[in-house]
């Protein structure tokens, strides 16, 4: 309910409402107001009470107080903020509306001063005000209103009255103690379980004392509502500093309640009760015994523990506890981060049941130190997987001591089990400092840890040791270890290349001067490298003598990231006398200009490859990898290349998939070829997948019409105190012709299947009161007469070829066509700007041209590649 005019609600209806809507305005606090109402522990604690139920259970059922609440919402709105007190006290005692007097009641709680007291206890006994008063007297720091709800006591009966109680409690009123514990005999339970919840919160000897005296016999729902308020008291009395009346609570719960989730708090509350000096030995003594609530409190309590030696105290009991407490325990000596208790956890490895075998590896990862390196090697053998993953994953966790030391000193073990669990932990602790010994391993070692040693040295290995892995590249004789070595080195420079002080020396060296054996095993390392000493090597060895070495230097430039060497790639692929080479160098060339590689190379030069390959290509395998290549390269110009090899029967497969490809990637900017190109791979009559999926792409096309999608965007622009309206006449720089300080973008395509030509700026470029330019360039064949259908959110102006075509300053939805303009093209580009506002909400437009009499105009190509000197 809001202080700003809703209307004054039945406690009924009020409590449902309220549920429902815990943002109300009426009480700023987190709280809601239902907890006025409502007994706490409703929520959460242990109480099984159904009192809680029963209350709301009543309160939403349906009754006259609903037509009350209906007729109150047909009200005017009252906006009490500015009313002082005396004008909310005639409100009350006036005429006031029922919306008017709650909103008045809402106020005092803010303003009200004891003079305010009278006026609102009269409205207590009113069912469908109460509510509203007490909200108000509830909080007020006066004696008169706490004196107020106790007088109401007499006068009220039902819910009016529970509530009333329960603001008693919420006050801590010790003047209604009297009151509260006669009502704890009540038989109406809504009464009695009320009552006992105040109780708890007055913690008064008295109030304890009869809570306590009549918990014995008590039936439900007041038996689980008496506990709650003697758990309640015993809290608030700890918080307060009496902890020896709260621990005479707590304990005396602990001995006559059953139910585990009560003894488990009265235990808690016990522990939090007790001095510190016997803390200690309460929690140890608990943790040991045989009784689970007093043992999980006592658990949840060790964090707490300071006293020296309760670490040691606690691991002690490791050995004399059950499994299921010795797996609980070594989580709470984790959370307690002392490695005095390392020794006991470890001890717990040799238990024989696996839970508590796992747990004490999952905290000997985090309190152990290097000295527990060898034990959890050992159980790395462990027959069962889950307890070698415990162990592995421990060895990754320690971080105490000299751990990588003592791993590294493992290597030296005569156990290759051994050797290859500590590789394996010193891989995945990421520790460089192994990087000598592996490679010695990777030397000398035997097969199983050798080739482990070569899996680490693949993520540990970094620029400093290239001159190392270079010479045992050199070195070894094995084929496979030497692939392992080729493919270290390679991975190693490409992720060492970009840092300074990188250097190629010993790979260059060897590729240059070293004998056969050594520049063929070096030769493919080179692929990796983008280095002018790397690329003159390679040159070299590509005209070496020695037919190997020629051969190792052609695959390496085929297989090379450096589009430096792209010239070279070309001329072995026109020159090489066998069909391998040919063909290698053909799929080095395509992966170059079609991939990540050739990204920088202007796209002009990427397509005259592929022209040129296609014209060395003389096998069909070659033919289909340039198509291939050609696919990832969408522009007019590869589609022109590509189109010819429909008519080839041997092609037509991949020719068409490529087309599709191409076609579908530049509809948008070049929608007449596109749709011809698939109207071409129609009639050279594909199989059925094909035929399909080209139909598909020319209905996306239709649908999406001659709708422009090619736009660069620039802004947004603003300025302080303009709305939308006055922006839309003023001028900011994209309406300079020539203009050199605009920042121009491409605005992606949109997206919504359903309105294919709309294209959403709120997602591009966000917020309100402001305005943006878009731009794009239209080629018409030849000169003549067109439409300009247009739709936007909110205003828009456009010019033509500099000059202002349409103008509508509103504000509206979009609307594909909503504006439709007469204007003329000429022959060759048109420049179309269009400058769109921007209220609120969505920020959207759209644009195509067609005929004036609404037809398709075929001839009409869109681009966003401005002529630099153009700017619009």
């Amino acid at each position: 309910m809001s202080s700003q005019g809703s209307a004054p609600v039945p406690v009924e209806t009020r409590v449902k409402t309220e549920i429902r809507n815990p943002k109300s305005e009426r009480n700023p606090k987190p709280e809601s107001r239902k907890r006025q109402l409502i007994p706490e522990g409703w929520d959460a604690g242990v109480s099984s009470s159904n009192s809680h139920r029963r209350l709301l259970g009543s309160v939403f059922g349906f009754d006259a107080a609903l037509l009350t609440l209906l007729l109150c919402f047909l009200s005017a709105p009252l906006h009490s903020a500015d009313l002082d007190e005396a004008s909310c006290l005639n409100l009350l005692r006036g005429e006031g509306t029922l919306q008017q007097k709650d909103a008045a009641c809402a106020r005092l709680k803010r303003i009200g001063t004891a003079h305010s007291v009278s006026a609102l206890a009269t409205l207590l006994g009113d069912e469908a005000l109460s509510h509203s008063a007490r909200f108000a007297l509830e909080s007020m720091p006066f004696p008169e209103a706490g004196k107020a709800l106790v007088d109401a006591l007499g006068r009220t009966t039902g819910l009016t009255r529970e509530g009333i109680i329960y603001s008693l409690g919420n006050r801590r009123e010790t003047n209604a103690t009297v009151m509260l514990i006669k009502g704890l005999a009540e038989t109406e339970s809504g009464t009695a379980v009320a009552a006992a919840n105040a109780l708890g919160k007055l913690a008064t000897p008295a109030a304890v004392r009869a809570l306590q005296s009549a918990l014995p016999g008590a039936h439900e729902p007041l038996h689980a509502a008496l506990v709650d308020a003697l758990l309640t008291a015993g809290n608030q009395l700890v918080t307060g500093g009496d902890r020896n009346r709260a621990a005479a609570i707590f304990t005396q719960l602990g001995l006559t309640e059953t139910k585990e989730p009560v003894r488990l708090a009265a235990f808690a509350g016990v522990i939090r009760s007790v001095h510190e000096d016997t803390l200690n030995v309460l929690v140890l003594n608990a943790i040991a015994s045989q009784d689970r609530p007093q043992q999980m409190a006592a658990l949840q309590a060790v964090r707490i523990l300071s006293a020296p030696g309760t670490t040691e105290a606690l691991a002690e009991l490791l050995s004399k506890v059950a499994a299921h407490v010795q797996v609980a325990l070594a989580g709470v000596l984790v959370q307690r981060g002392d490695s005095a208790a390392a020794p006991a956890v470890a001890a717990l490895l040799n238990r024989p049941e696996l839970e508590v075998r796992l747990a004490a590896m999952a905290a000997l990862g985090l309190l152990g130190d290097a000295s527990h390196v060898p034990l959890l090697l050992a159980k790395c053998r462990a027959a069962g997987e889950p307890e070698q993953a415990g162990a592995r994953e421990a060895l990754l966790e320690l971080r105490r001591g000299p751990v990588a030391a003592a791993l590294i000193g493992q290597l030296a073990s005569a156990d290759w089990e051994i050797q290859s669990e500590v590789i394996r932990t010193l891989a995945g602790r990421a520790e460089k400092s192994c990087v000598p010994k592996l490679l010695d391993l990777a030397r000398h070692g035997p097969d199983v840890p050798r080739k482990a040693a070569l899996r680490a040295l693949i993520g540990l290995a970094d620029a400093r040791h290239l001159a190392a892995l270079t010479q045992l590249l050199v070195e070894t004789k094995n084929p496979a270890m030497q692939a392992d070595l080729q493919a270290i080195l390679a991975g190693v420079c490409e992720r060492s290349q970009s840092q300074a002080g990188f250097d190629v020396t010993p790979i260059v060296q060897g590729v240059a001067s070293g004998d056969a054996e050594t520049r063929i095993a070096l030769l493919p390392v080179c692929s990796s490298i983008k280095d002018p000493r790397i690329q003159t090597a390679l040159r070299a060895a590509c005209e070496d003598s020695d037919a190997r070495v020629k051969t190792a230097a052609q695959r390496a430039l085929c297989a090379t990231r450096d589009t430096g060497l792209l010239p070279e790639i070309l001329t072995l692929a026109a020159s090489a006398k066998e069909n391998s080479a040919s063909t290698l160098a053909i799929r080095g060339a395509i992966r170059l200009v079609s991939q990540e590689e050739g990204a920088a190379l202007p796209l002009a030069q990427r397509i005259e490859v592929l022209k040129q390959l296609l014209s060395l290509a003389s096998r069909v395998e070659e033919k289909r990898l340039i198509l291939a290549g050609a696919a990832n390269l969408p522009a007019p110009e590869t589609l022109n290349l590509v189109l010819p090899l429909l008519e080839d029967a041997s092609l037509q497969a991949e020719a068409a998939q490529a087309v599709m490809q191409i076609a579908g990637a530049i509809r948008d900017a070049h929608a007449t070829l596109a749709r011809a190109a698939l109207q071409k791979v129609l009639a050279a009559n594909p199989d059925a997948e094909r035929r399909q999926a080209v139909e598909l792409l020319l209905k996306q096309m239709e649908a999406a019409g001659d709708y422009l999608k090619a736009w660069q965007v620039a802004g947004p622009y603003q300025q302080a105190g303009k709305t939308y309206k006055d922006l839309f006449d003023l001028v900011f720089p994209p309406e300079n012709p020539g203009a050199r300080d605009v920042n121009w973008r491409i605005l992606p395509a949109g997206t919504d299947a359903k309105r294919p030509g709309a294209l959403d700026l709120l997602k591009f470029l966000g917020g309100e009161q402001r305005v943006a330019y878009a731009r794009t360039r239209v080629y018409s064949g030849k000169e003549q007469p067109a439409r300009l259908e247009l739709g936007s959110d909110d205003g828009i102006k456009v010019w033509l070829n500099d000059n202002v075509v349409h103008a509508n300053n509103t504000a509206r939805a979009l609307v594909m066509g909503a504006d439709k303009v007469r204007v003329d093209l000429k022959q060759g580009w048109n420049t179309l700007l269009l400058k769109i506002t921007q209220n609120n909400l969505g920020w959207e437009f759209c644009a195509r041209l067609v005929k004036p009499d609404g037809t398709r105009l075929d001839d009409l190509t869109s681009d966003t590649s401005f002529p630099v000197e153009v700017n619009r």
